[in-house]
């Protein structure tokens, strides 16, 4: 059976690296949902996210490839279940006059951020799970949207979670 598992990889932010992970991944004729690159903490690396549809062995697989291409350092696979995964949405709304009180209610609602107002328009900044994302695009339906911008998920896998907290008188 197939489910969701997310490919983290870490390579030179080069284009020509990029050129070749995307290259390898176009070659496979892949089932991915969501790719979404940008700049590691470490200079001159960059973090590429792929979110797939696809069962454990070709992640695996797919793993292996990415790791033989020249300029990637790192790539971990793992079902997307165990990791933490964030998508961003800009939003841009025309609330009108009248709804504008309504619109900030949905905005507070979600925790979403107003990042640019006018006269003519409102753009919302939502992050969060995939599904918390579509389901602001979805209360902002009974508002004019005007446009939509959406990031692409990002992730990375939990911490094991073999150490454990253990409380003693002698703690507290």
């Amino acid at each position: 059976m197939s489910g969701g598992h997310t490919l983290s990889v870490l390579l030179q932010n080069e284009l020509v690296t990029l050129n070749r992970a995307f290259g390898m991944l176009r070659r496979r004729n892949l089932s991915i949902k969501s790719i979404a690159v940008g700049p590691n903490a470490s200079p001159g690396l960059a973090r590429l996210t792929i979110m797939m549809q696809t069962d454990q062995a070709t992640a695996d697989r797919t793993a292996k490839q990415l790791d033989k291409v020249v300029g990637v350092r790192e790539v971990a696979a793992f079902p997307s279940r165990e990791g933490v995964t964030r998508e961003l949405a800009l939003v841009k709304v025309r609330p009108g006059d009248a709804r504008y009180a309504e619109l900030l209610d949905v905005a507070l609602l979600y925790k979403a951020a107003i990042v640019d107002e006018s006269p003519e328009a409102v753009i919302l900044e939502v992050s969060g799970p995939e599904a918390f994302v579509l389901s602001f695009l979805r209360a902002l339906e009974r508002f004019d949207v005007l446009d939509v911008a959406r990031s692409g998920a990002v992730a990375l896998e939990r911490a094991p979670a073999t150490a454990q907290l253990t409380l003693t008188s002698e703690t507290v």
